[in-house]
């Protein structure tokens, strides 16, 4: 019984400590910017409503890509999301509806309608990218989601930069307490299990 109750107790401490160091790993790149002139800026999709109104996470993301797009960061933005399991409603076809309001034009668009995930998120568009003749992409999403994003592009052999949006209340709001914070070092260590990074 005494080895079992150590058995225990060590596995707890390693799954702790691997999750702590996660969450420092998570915590010192929420703030890296590094994005660079590239071909593309992909968006990543987020739940498309929040009430009867746009998600203001997925609006802050989108306004994000379209100050990179008038900045002349990229010429292209490429809008990535599936159906909303909630709600049924499609994140691409919210976000090129929510992209409107900030005067981007429609035929610099391009949408991938059939992601569910990060990881599909990052490699549908890569292949859309290289359907496009398109090589190098800045990836926006929030600061705690761009560690896990940057992981899933690098394994995919992505040329890839990121840059975050500071202005999320998905982000602003909570910060390193929030649950789409805690959550993030769980979902690197499911990526890591199933060879996702």
């Amino acid at each position: 019984m005494k080895n079992i109750r150590r058995v225990v107790v060590i596995m707890c401490v390693s799954v702790a400590s691997v999750y702590l160091l996660l969450t420092a790993y998570v915590g010192l790149n929420v703030y890296v910017d590094n994005k660079k002139k590239s071909d593309v800026i992909l968006v990543l999709g987020s739940k498309s409503y929040k009430g009867k109104s746009y998600n203001p996470c997925l609006v802050a993301r989108v306004e994000h890509a379209a100050n990179l797009y008038k900045q002349g960061y990229a010429s292209k933005i490429i809008m990535s999301g599936g159906d909303d399991i909630e709600d049924g409603k499609n994140e691409a076809f919210t976000m090129i509806q929510i992209a409107q309001k900030f005067q981007v034009p429609q035929h610099d668009i391009l949408l991938e309608t059939r992601s569910t995930s990060t990881y599909e998120n990052i490699n549908f568009s890569a292949s859309l990218m290289k359907q496009q003749m398109l090589k190098s992409a800045i990836i926006v999403t929030e600061p705690f989601h761009t560690p896990r994003a940057a992981l899933v592009a690098k394994k995919s052999g992505l040329d890839y930069s990121v840059s975050p949006t500071l202005t999320s209340q998905c982000w602003l709001r909570w910060k390193y307490g929030s649950r789409y914070f805690l959550k993030e070092p769980l979902a690197i260590i499911q990526y890591f299990v199933f060879g996702k990074i």
